[in-house]
């Protein structure tokens, strides 16, 4: 079985694909400063987490 620390990231993962720069600074540096949009998409990510039911009309 892995221990935590050989297991890695899906997020970081997905920087490195994306930038590696972005990678270097958030898992090696780690370096991370918020702003509006990652802000944003931690409160809708933590909307998701809370058990509700919604419903809505549908329109034509």
């Amino acid at each position: 079985m892995y221990s935590e620390e050989d297991l890695i990231p899906i997020s970081s993962l997905q920087h490195i694909l994306f930038c590696e720069r972005q990678y270097a600074l958030i898992h090696i540096e780690q370096v991370w400063e918020e702003n509006l949009f990652t802000a944003e998409g931690k409160v809708l990510h933590e909307r998701v987490d809370v058990e509700r039911h919604e419903s809505r009309r549908l329109f034509r």
